[in-house]
């Protein structure tokens, strides 16, 4: 799953949840489930600029400290791994994660990035929909 994308549903359960430690938890867990699903991934080279912008947009919306922050910073979280094997600063048999310690537990590859867009498209929109006090 796209970096960004991960990002963007966490930042969705952060709006659910009034409490950034919380909020990073459950960003963690969503980064596993999001992982199961059919996806495409992008190089790091057209993954950082995504998730550059929707992170950006997260904080200046909710402000650094909110839940919506700490759940797309969890969210994202477990992919420092991910980078940090494919510059080759980790051996991939190194990996933790569950879902990045093989292609048996991660979600089937697809040709598309339509759904992912979709998908990061309406949790975002949700993240960034000001709260109601």
């Amino acid at each position: 799953m796209m970096a960004w994308v991960h990002a963007s549903v966490g930042a969705a359960i952060g709006r659910f949840v009034d409490n950034a430690p919380v909020a990073f938890g459950l960003g963690v867990v969503s980064h596993m489930l999001c992982d199961l699903l059919p996806h495409r991934d992008l190089t790091p080279k057209e993954e950082a600029p995504l998730l550059g912008v929707a992170m950006a947009a997260i904080i200046a919306r909710n402000g650094l400290f909110s839940p919506e922050v700490a759940g797309a910073v969890g969210a994202v979280a477990p992919d420092v791994e991910n980078g940090a094997s494919m510059v080759g600063l980790i051996p991939a048999s190194a990996m933790r994660f569950p879902t990045h310690r093989g292609e048996h537990s991660h979600g089937p590859k697809m040709r598309t990035v339509e759904t992912q867009i979709l998908l990061a498209g309406l949790c975002l929109a949700f993240a960034l929909v000001p709260r109601r006090r």
